[in-house]
C-alpha cells in the first residue's frame, strides 16, 4: 500500500510477508450439480510439487514432459477442500458433465496461479510456441475493407 504523502510502496518487513493471510478459499457454483464446492489457492511448496509429480523424461529426448492430464488432476485434489478428492474420484469426475468441469477447472487454474505456468510447460513439452505467427488463409468469408479477399497473419 503506498503512502498518502507519496506514491512510494511501502516496503514489507520479513514478519509481514510471514504474517500475510495469501491462501484464499472461493466457494465456486456449479450450476449443473445443483450446488457449490470450495477451493483454495496453493502454496508455492504445492505448486512446485505438483509439477514434479506430473514432469517425467521423455525416454528417447531425455527432456522433461509434463503430462498435463496429471497436473490437472493434481490441481482438482489439491485445490478442492470440500469435498475433498483422491486422484481415483478425479478419475469418476471425468464422467460427469463437461461444462461443469471446465467451470471449476477454471476457477481452480485461476485460484492456482498455474494456469500460465501449465499452458508455457505445455508448449516446452510439445514443442510449440504460443507467440508463434499462424498465417489464416483467405476462404469463402474473408475480405479486406475494399471487398477483396488477403492472407492474414494472427500473433505477428
Amino acid at each position: 500500500m503506498a503512502s498518502k504523502a507519496s506514491n512510494t510502496p511501502r516496503i514489507l518487513t520479513a514478519e509481514d510477508i510471514w504474517g500475510a493471510k495469501d491462501i484464499e478459499e472461493r466457494t465456486v457454483e456449479i450450476p449443473q450439480w445443483g450446488g457449490a464446492v470450495r477451493i483454495r489457492t496453493l502454496t508455492k511448496k504445492q505448486a512446485d510439487e505438483m509439477q514434479a509429480r506430473a514432469t517425467s523424461t521423455d525416454r528417447y529426448t531425455k527432456q522433461p514432459v509434463v503430462d498435463n492430464d496429471m497436473l490437472v488432476a493434481l490441481l482438482f485434489v489439491e485445490s478442492m477442500i470440500e469435498p475433498q478428492l483422491t486422484l481415483e474420484d478425479y478419475e469418476r469426475l471425468r464422467e460427469r458433465s463437461a461444462v461443469a468441469i471446465a467451470l471449476l477447472q477454471r476457477e481452480i487454474l485461476a485460484a492456482s496461479g498455474l494456469s500460465q505456468l501449465a499452458v508455457s510447460e505445455a508448449d516446452k513439452s510439445n514443442g510449440t510456441r504460443p507467440d508463434i505467427a499462424i498465417r489464416v488463409l483467405p476462404g469463402a468469408r474473408t475480405e479486406d475493407d475494399e471487398g477483396g479477399t488477403e492472407d492474414k497473419v494472427v500473433g505477428e
